[in-house]
């Protein structure tokens, strides 16, 4: 690729870098963004630019959040014109969504081209900060994707499928082959689409004890769901108190994690937050 070679850019491997260089899937991107006048972006991992420079023109503001130094220099020189522009050097997970959306008095839009190394933690950094969000177009390793909306019964289906759902409306929007990167990874991406709902899809009383239960349950995913609850780093409780729990929450003990809905685990936290199971 001559322009990385003039500019004196290398893919990171350690960083997980694959640069986006299909012009056509880029304008793709950015058209199903839905991006308007008045928003203010933060893309996620700018890279050499492909989708910033043509979001620049259709937004008020965008700030790029690049945690390599040089791909960082690299995007000031090359967008140093535009004037709604700010690139940020910092790692993402340490960025701070509040204070930008505070200071710009409206919600963000989020439009990355995420590592695949660490797509996971990006989406759990949004949903917490999900407050100060508005739309996420986040494209991704397409198996990521897959999870992300995958429905209960499959074994896309996990910890990550609940807590996106339970705090957005998320869909696939495109796919895109693997040739549309630099270097060209191994596997196919997906955009993802997210519209952040104002409330949770279910009233949760203790998030984090909501947390807990859902992660401990596919934990282990081989194991049926009381196995997987008394097993572990972190057991919930005896097997007789998580049987109590879960039949009082009408779930079979010898289901497993991936067949329980939202609902399902509401119920099973409730059941395991009643005093009679207060010993754990």
């Amino acid at each position: 690729m001559r322009e990385f070679k003039r500019a004196g850019i290398a893919p990171k491997k350690g960083l997980g870098q694959h640069f986006l260089v299909d012009t056509k899937v880029a304008q793709d991107i950015v058209r199903l963004a839905l991006l308007q006048p008045h928003d203010i972006v933060v893309e996620i991992g700018p890279g050499i630019g492909a989708l910033t420079l043509l979001m620049l023109p259709l937004v008020r503001k965008v700030v790029a959040v690049e945690v390599d130094r040089e791909l960082a220099d690299y995007l000031r020189q090359r967008a140093k014109s535009a004037k709604n522009l700010e690139v940020v050097h910092q790692d993402v997970l340490e960025f701070d969504f509040g204070k930008l959306a505070c200071d710009e008095g409206r919600k963000l839009q989020i439009v990355a081209n995420l590592p695949y190394n660490i797509s996971t933690p990006v989406i759990f950094r949004l949903i917490d900060r999900r407050k100060a969000l508005d739309h996420l177009t986040l494209t991704l390793q397409r198996e990521v994707a897959e999870r992300i909306v995958a429905n209960p019964g499959g074994k896309e289906y996990g910890s990550l499928s609940i807590f996106v759902q339970l705090f957005s409306t998320a869909k696939i929007l495109m796919r895109i082959p693997s040739r549309a990167f630099y270097p060209q990874p191994q596997v196919e991406s997906a955009t993802v689409g997210f519209r952040v709902l104002p409330y949770p899809r279910i009233q949760i009383g203790d998030m984090d004890f909501f947390r807990r239960v859902v992660r401990t349950s596919f934990g282990q995913r081989r194991k049926t769901i009381l196995n997987a609850l008394t097993s572990g780093a972190e057991p919930l409780g005896s097997k007789a108190q998580i049987k109590r729990a879960l039949e009082g929450a009408g779930i079979e003990p010898g289901c497993r994690a991936e067949m329980l809905g939202l609902a399902d685990f509401k119920r099973l936290v409730e059941a395991l937050e009643e005093p009679a199971g207060s010993t754990m």
